[in-house]
């Protein structure tokens, strides 16, 4: 009995080891296999989550075909050196895009606002469409120059104050005449003469401001304005006595010049000794009035009256004449007869 009991409870101290044993082995196989499941779970959901998301080159694909919630920047400007066109803002996104794209700023409508690099291809496209050459600055003359030729290598080269072919501007609407200079960008006549051709106070040279002009008018006054015919005796007839004389010059003796604009100029035997018979606007006897009323024109030329009039020279003052029996007078005269016309004065 005693050896069966001992028996009993060795084979019952067995199986409590074997038990003990089996339950030690399974925990730790269990505890062995709990790791590995938790990592096979997050790789299967980091797979997932890659296949869900776009790849980097979904991004760098065309922007056409990698718009999804948000549009696309615009592409930067034409940035190429001394192009002749401005460069070129980029074009913005389709999407309520709120940060920069490619190149670009979209606002909140999806337009694009153009880069700095298209910017700066604007500036440079400025540059090269201003005056100049080779897209330099029109040059920046002192007042009265001009770069008429537009090259600066020769900078102002141009007076116009002084030039014939650019009389206070540049090109052929500023030329002046053959007959004409240019003076404080003005073009004035050399003779005198409407049609460029004087007859009385020659040569020119040694008689700069005093003219004698031939020429065929109406009956009027001297002292009449200008029209801004050109005429003479040998061309057309003029409107008045006034148009006989060139652009810069008047008829002599008018207010408010006188008399004196005539006797200053030319002793009362020079005034005398000139061809033909030339009318100056005072009367011959007393100056004033110069009206139809008035007493005769005075004159200077070999063909005048001499009538001893004190206007011009004491008791020397010649007289214009009669012309178709008609007395002429400083407010009415005509003119009809060859080498007859007006006296014209300089313009200060």
């Amino acid at each position: 009995m005693l050896h069966a009991h001992h028996t009993a409870e060795n084979a019952s101290t067995s199986t409590i080891a074997r038990m003990t044993t089996s339950t030690q082995s399974g925990g730790l196989a269990s505890s062995r296999r709990g790791p590995g499941i938790v990592w096979l779970v997050a790789s299967g959901l980091l797979g997932a989550c890659t296949l869900l998301a776009p790849s980097d080159d979904h991004y760098l694909s065309n922007p056409d075909h990698s718009r999804l919630e948000a549009g696309a920047g615009g592409e930067g400007g034409d940035t190429t050196p001394n192009h002749d066109e401005a460069g070129t803002g980029g074009d913005g996104g389709d999407g309520p895009m709120t940060a920069a794209g490619d190149g670009g700023i979209a606002d909140s409508s999806g337009g694009g606002v153009s880069s700095s690099a298209g910017s700066a291809g604007s500036h440079a496209g400025s540059a090269g469409s201003n005056g100049g050459t080779g897209g330099a600055e029109p040059l920046v003359c002192s007042p009265g120059l001009a770069d008429c030729n537009q090259k600066a290598a020769d900078g102002c080269e141009v007076d116009l104050t002084s030039s014939r072919d650019n009389c206070g501007g540049c090109g052929k609407a500023f030329a002046c005449a053959t007959d004409q200079v240019c003076e404080n960008r003005t073009c004035i006549s050399l003779s005198g003469c409407s049609d460029g051709t004087r007859e009385g106070f020659l040569p020119i040279a040694s008689w700069p401001h005093i003219a004698g002009c031939t020429a065929q008018w109406p009956r009027g006054s001297l002292r009449d304005a200008k029209t801004g015919s050109a005429c003479g005796f040998e061309s057309s007839v003029c409107n008045v006595p006034a148009d006989a004389c060139g652009i810069g010059w008047h008829v002599c003796a008018i207010p408010p010049f006188g008399p004196s604009e005539v006797s200053d100029q030319a002793t009362q035997e020079e005034c005398a000794a000139q061809p033909g018979a030339y009318a100056i606007a005072v009367g011959d006897q007393s100056c004033e009035p110069c009206t139809t009323a008035g007493a005769g024109a005075a004159c200077c030329g070999d063909g005048c009256v001499q009538q001893n009039g004190s206007c011009l020279y004491p008791d020397m003052t010649a007289w214009f004449g009669m012309i178709n029996n008609y007395v002429n007078k400083c407010g009415a005269i005509e003119s009809a007869l060859e080498g007859r016309g007006v006296l014209c004065c300089r313009s200060p």
